[in-house]
């Protein structure tokens, strides 16, 4: 919960622009339209995946913060799979990344769903975000 908390705390209510921000390493204008079209086929993993992290769909931009998340795991599963090396920050963000996936899940199962929605968003992510 830490993750998300201080997502929302630090970055407060700020316009759609300024949230995609957060998002690092992507171009802006094309991740805010990428965003839009994923929303369009997969809300639903994106309501279910805020609803597993304790997230309120009706915070301002929760669906970034959402893909933040999706491709904050899936930065770890490179680190896990031995594809990334690892550094200290990596490794407790990983940490901080599972626990907040492991506190809503009564079992393996729930928290390996959890996880392979959240590879099924970034992977739609990276395919639109290609094509545009």
């Amino acid at each position: 919960m830490l993750y998300i908390i201080n997502a929302i705390a630090i970055h407060g209510e700020q316009p759609i622009m300024n949230r995609i921000k957060l998002i690092q390493g992507y171009d802006e204008k094309k991740t805010k339209d990428t965003l839009e079209l994923v929303l369009r086929q997969r809300k639903n993993e994106f309501r279910e995946l805020a609803n597993a992290l304790k997230i309120p769909t009706n915070a301002p931009e929760w669906e970034i913060i959402i893909l933040k998340f999706c491709l904050d795991f899936e930065n770890c599963f490179e680190i896990w799979t031995g594809r990334e090396q690892p550094d200290q920050n990596k490794t407790n963000k990983c940490m901080t990344i599972m626990r907040v996936i492991a506190q809503g899940g009564k079992s393996v199962t729930e928290i390996a769903h959890v996880q392979t929605t959240a590879n099924t968003i970034y992977n739609e992510f990276h395919n639109i975000y290609k094509r545009i």
